[in-house]
């Protein structure tokens, strides 16, 4: 089945969602934190070579971790020690709930250079 490349904001926004970057209707988990093997509708092999979304992953998470420290360093640093945790408890939340999505970015990213460097 020829399948027609979609655009990165489409790829984004299927990965976003844990959908299959490719056709957009199959699941990329099985679980919280496990990727299929292959798209259930379009056959896409999810991680052929599962060591090469790391680059992706690495890159991914250090911006979601640069973002607070950013805040902090710009001057958002509460006094209080109620602010304080309630600030770190935000950022660890935020961390953990959205880590399915970042997987899903990280796996959409690879698959736009697998299909632009026919990898």
């Amino acid at each position: 089945m020829k399948h027609q490349q979609p655009s990165l904001g489409v790829v984004l926004r299927r990965s976003w969602k844990k959908h299959c970057p490719r056709c957009g209707k199959g699941a990329l988990f099985r679980s919280w934190f496990k990727l299929r093997e292959c798209c259930s509708v379009c056959g896409l092999a999810i991680q052929p070579r599962p060591g090469d979304t790391w680059g992706f992953w690495i890159i991914g998470d250090r911006i979601f971790v640069a973002v607070p420290m950013i805040a902090l360093y710009l001057g958002f640093t509460p006094v209080e020690w109620f602010p304080r945790l309630f600030f770190l408890g935000v950022v660890v939340a935020l961390f953990f709930f959205t880590m399915p999505m970042r997987l899903g970015i990280c796996v959409g990213l690879d698959y736009l250079a697998r299909r632009r460097w026919k990898v």
